[in-house]
């Protein structure tokens, strides 16, 4: 089974910052660990934007780890449960400022005593 990394950024409408990492905690993330392949995920806070110009100023990363043999299909599983109450969105979130990707290992995982 091949190991997935699936990133999502995002930032908050304004006033919305604490609704919105409660939605993701309590909401989304629980939601998202409901699908086949999904088997963890952490939500971030940036501390350092990104550089280049027209790159919006996120707030929130949260990274899944997911396990699949067919990425495509797991990851076609959001499209069928989103905004329904197996997964209701936030109206904190602005939709402007999401990004999403996916990346599979391409590597073994090194650590400082590897």
């Amino acid at each position: 089974m091949a190991h997935y990394r699936h990133v999502a950024f995002c930032s908050p409408l304004p006033g919305g910052e604490a609704e919105l990492e409660r939605w993701y905690d309590e909401q989304h993330i629980p939601d998202c660990l409901k699908l086949d392949g999904f088997v963890a995920a952490q939500r971030f806070r940036i501390e350092e934007q990104p550089a280049g110009s027209g790159v919006p100023a996120w707030n929130i990363m949260v990274i899944y780890e997911i396990e699949s043999d067919d990425i495509a299909a797991t990851l076609g599983q959001i499209a069928k449960v989103v905004r329904t109450p197996a997964m209701p969105m936030n109206d904190a979130i602005d939709m402007t400022t999401t990004m999403r990707l996916t990346a599979a290992a391409a590597s073994p995982r090194f650590t400082s005593t590897s």
